[in-house]
């Protein structure tokens, strides 16, 4: 199994390689945002609102609400809600172009072997550096493909418990408001 990875990295090229770092990382951030989100970022769901009225990061939250007004309490908080979204936004966008930027390479290796034919070069020779080039063009356009969704996939589920933990704290802020008193008529 390990030397079948080996293979396909080698025959993929430097692209490939960073690829795979960056997938690295959108799977690194995607543990990183469920763990929180299953910990401490579940005092922000819905149901657990309803059913606890928070937590321990709510609290916090309310005391910023309090001391510094709604300005800060958002911008504290939205800090740990979004982290990691701008991130796998960036993956969406880079990954496929960096499996465009291999495409190129290996097609560009493919017809230069193309073109050293009639150098003395057997055929077999030429075959096997064509393919070469054709497998790393295949190969990186498929993982940047393949990198892309997954951080789409995750950037939309992380998109959608920033709504909720919003509306959550849009609930929190209406209850925490000072009731606006009727104003007696002159």
């Amino acid at each position: 199994m390990i030397d079948l990875i080996g293979a396909i990295l080698e025959r993929g090229g430097p692209v490939l390689w960073l690829l795979v770092v960056l997938s690295l990382a959108v799977v690194a951030t995607g543990l990183e945002r469920f763990w929180w989100w299953s910990t401490v970022g579940s005092e922000f769901r819905l149901h657990r609102y309803r059913r606890d009225g928070g937590g321990p990061q709510l609290d916090r939250w309310r005391q910023i609400l309090s001391e510094e007004g709604h300005a800060m309490a958002f911008t504290v908080i939205e800090r740990d809600l979004r982290r990691g979204v701008s991130f796998l936004g960036f993956v969406v966008g880079a990954a496929p172009m960096l499996g465009i930027l291999g495409t190129v390479l290996g097609l560009a290796k493919a017809l230069g072997a193309l073109g050293a034919k009639g150098t003395g070069t057997s055929q077999a020779s030429l075959d096997r550096l064509i393919s070469a080039g054709l497998a790393e063009a295949m190969l990186t356009t498929a993982a940047g493909l393949a990198i892309a969704l997954v951080a789409l996939v995750l950037r939309h589920w992380l998109h959608a418990r920033v709504r909720e933990a919003g509306g959550v704290l849009n609930c929190e802020v209406e209850r925490l408001s000072p009731k606006l008193e009727p104003t007696p008529d002159p």
